[in-house]
């Protein structure tokens, strides 16, 4: 066990990570990974105060290099790099609890992370200097895998004898980072696959192997790219192909099954064979942060070129389609209700935009305040969508591709006014007291190199 941090500058922080050192604490992540599960309350407690022991240090390291700010210096270069290791284990460290956690078990946690890192950003003058300082001490998720399967102890309980499981392999491939090269990758979904072997997709009941995505999305109309898993695992086991969630979410009329599983097995009762039973499994998903942005990722990779096109026939059109814009909004809240209300409609739709390259963004800016205004009309209440007219040609421009606009208005902003960003950042004291707000204006705001998408927090009740 490590030496019990300190909230004082202390000179270890001042001497670059070794080899040994970084191996050291991935050691110690693996032993708190095979901790035995008996008692499993006091097995929880432990992880959360190794977690705790994380997040102190993440924060004093942020103090450290304010504390030089603006000089840049070796020890500066060493503090970002001890940022980057703990960082990513503490992001890494929900593969602990292996099994079904609370989704929000890690909001304050998740928030913390995030304005760590947004605090740092702003005293990193040089990205690509960060980057390059920092990408040795990166986590690989396929030398964590490999790690777990060969370090297996020989002492295991026999609940334990499987591990590390399917969702343990599906959360670190989500946890990628440039440090995993594709043939890695691959590997690791073959060692996935292996833990599902037997198993079928809960929704389109095909089997797993490492070429394969399924879904509507499959073949020549959408390749996937290595940056977006093909399969994901939820915490109750039951696995499915990335791109069935795409067919999942298509407006359909099982809206009372949004977010739940439903994965069903057969038994054949063998004493009396011509019987079978089927047994669905009906629980909620239970996504966490860790999922979030695999997801999203994908999310945007199929319903991008979907939002582009019909903002293109909208813009030849001149008009816009409320069918159309009900749709988009439709999609938004179905992912919202599969990832449990963990990123809520409006932010998936301001993520969609801010992810994808649109061919009219100048249009896709006027679907996307009615997409925001359709989501938050009071029930009952029927959209009413405004008339385009053409837009006046600019002093430079000959008119001929001019975007058009709201009548008798100017472009309006995409965001209320409510959720624009703040200009500076704000204590931490007062984000607490509004996570999710907070959360999704510094999204909005945009922060060069945001490190991941798992401070999206949920909406609170």
């Amino acid at each position: 066990m490590r030496e019990r941090l300190s909230r004082s500058r202390s000179p270890l922080r001042l001497i670059a990570l070794s080899e040994q050192e970084q191996e050291a604490f991935l050691v110690e992540f693996a032993q708190h990974y095979w901790s035995p599960s008996e008692g499993s309350c006091e097995r929880a407690d432990r992880l959360t105060r190794y977690r705790g022991r994380l997040l102190a240090e993440i924060e004093q390291l942020v103090m450290d290099v304010c504390h030089d700010a603006p000089r840049i210096t070796t020890a500066t270069r060493v503090r970002w790099q001890r940022f980057v290791l703990l960082d990513d284990l503490a992001r890494m460290s929900d593969v602990l609890f292996r099994g079904p956690i609370d989704p929000r078990h890690a909001d304050e946690m998740d928030l913390r992370l995030h304005h760590a890192w947004r605090t740092l950003r702003h005293q990193i003058p040089d990205l690509a200097d960060f980057a390059q300082s920092t990408r040795d001490v990166r986590i690989s998720a396929a030398k964590m895998a490999m790690m777990l399967e060969t370090g297996r102890p020989t002492d295991l309980l026999p609940d334990a004898l499987e591990l590390p499981d399917a969702r343990t392999l599906s959360c670190l491939l989500s946890l990628r980072c440039e440090k995993d090269d594709a043939e890695e990758l691959n590997e690791l979904y073959r060692l996935l696959c292996q833990k599902l072997q037997g198993c079928s997709c809960s929704h389109c009941h095909r089997g797993f192997d490492e070429s394969s995505s399924c879904g509507i999305f499959d073949g020549e109309q959408l390749t996937i790219p290595v940056t977006v898993p093909k399969v994901l695992v939820p915490p109750c086991g039951h696995a499915l192909h990335t791109l069935c969630i795409g067919e999942q979410i298509i407006p359909n009329d099982s809206a009372e099954s949004r977010g739940l599983c439903l994965s069903s097995t057969t038994r054949t009762c063998f004493h009396r064979p011509a019987r079978v039973k089927r047994r669905q499994c009906g629980q909620p998903y239970g996504w966490t942060g860790i999922d979030v942005d695999p997801m999203v990722n994908a999310f945007c990779l199929m319903f991008g070129p979907y939002v582009d096109t019909r903002s293109q026939e909208m813009y030849a059109e001149k008009k816009l389609s409320t069918t159309a814009i009900l749709s988009i909004s439709e999609v938004c809240v179905n992912f919202s209700l599969e990832l449990s209300g963990l990123v809520s409609p409006s932010s998936i739709w301001l993520l969609l935009l801010r992810r994808h390259a649109f061919e009219h963004p100048d249009m896709v800016s006027l679907v996307g305040q009615e997409v925001l205004r359709s989501l938050t009309l009071p029930e009952g209440e029927e959209l009413e969508v405004p008339t385009l007219v053409d837009s006046p040609a600019g002093p430079q421009s000959d008119g001929l591709d001019a975007p058009p606009m709201l009548m008798d208005e100017a472009l309006p902003s995409l965001l209320p006014e409510s959720l624009s960003p703040p200009s500076e950042p704000s204590d931490v004291s007062e984000e607490l007291a509004e996570p999710s707000a907070v959360m999704l204006n510094q999204l909005v705001a945009g922060c060069d190199g945001d490190r991941s998408m798992n401070g999206l927090l949920p909406q609170t009740n």
